[in-house]
């Protein structure tokens, strides 16, 4: 049974912004991407999660509001700008390096299209097709050009995407009402309690079940998160993740390695370490 030894708050994360992006590097570099919403200017932090270290909070770029986050390889941030403002089209990008705090190079002309640890793939749009060229991640400096072969582009991207693991992750799942096995009999019992509509997201960890669901109540939503046993079925942990919202609230829980996110309101990050 999951006792205060098994789950502790660990840290908290709040600038009062809506939180845009969540991305983990390899190194435990937890990278927050926020935007206010009257503003429209974008914001970054950066945590370590080893240390509870406050890498930087609220930083800016020169350009406050058109750009955002498109990967983190290693220790190395991946920025992108837009096209046109208020268009979705991404056009250059630029590389920020985490240790440094600092901005190792840009490329103005190129669109990212993948990356690993070593280079980006990039291209230009064309009247027709997209010309890729290959850059290295460090430097910036062009490796090779790969010309207009899209399709052997995209083999090259479906192998390093192959490469890269998410073992550490654990993400929700729609919950089959249908289901009848006996560890699920908590998810059943705990939703049967309210005004319960919409889906069961959930997933499992061992003995345990981390699940959210929506209680509607004057044509509004309230999110709980629970954590069960599937043995006896208790009720180890609750939480309310939104209040008052007027549509489902989705992407609001995920595990990675021992650390629980649970992202409130939209701006609230809570991390808890898990050892079960």
């Amino acid at each position: 049974m999951i006792g205060k030894s098994e789950i502790k708050k660990y840290f908290s994360h709040n600038n009062k912004k809506q939180i845009w992006r969540i991305l983990i590097s390899e190194t435990d570099k937890l990278v927050i991407e926020e935007r206010d919403r009257t503003t429209k200017e974008v914001f970054f932090s950066c945590y370590d999660l080893t240390t509870k270290e406050k890498i930087f909070s609220n930083f800016q770029f020169e350009e406050k509001s058109w750009i955002g986050i498109e990967a983190v390889e290693n220790d190395i941030v991946i920025f992108h700008f837009y096209r046109k403002p208020d268009m979705p089209q991404h056009k250059g990008f630029f590389a920020f390096s985490l240790k440094e705090k600092k901005i190792l190079w840009t490329n103005a002309t190129h669109t990212y299209f993948f990356s690993d640890a070593e280079r980006i793939i990039a291209f230009i749009q064309q009247f027709e097709g997209k010309s890729f060229v290959e850059i290295d991640l460090m430097t910036g400096e062009e490796l090779r050009n790969l010309g207009e072969e899209t399709a052997q582009v995209n083999l090259l991207k479906q192998e390093v995407q192959s490469k890269k693991s998410y073992a550490g992750y654990l993400f929700p799942e729609v919950f089959n009402p249908l289901n009848e096995d006996r560890q699920f009999e908590c998810i059943r019992n705990s939703v049967s309690r309210f005004a319960f509509t919409g889906q069961v997201e959930f997933f499992q960890k061992g003995d345990f079940l981390f699940f959210t669901f929506h209680e509607k109540k004057d044509e509004k939503f309230t999110q709980h998160f629970y954590i069960c046993g599937t043995g006896n079925g208790a009720l180890l942990f609750s939480d309310v993740l939104n209040k008052n919202i007027l549509n489902y609230a989705a992407d609001s829980f995920f595990l990675y390695k021992k650390y629980l996110f649970l992202i409130k309101e939209k701006q609230t990050i809570e991390l808890f370490k898990v050892n079960i």
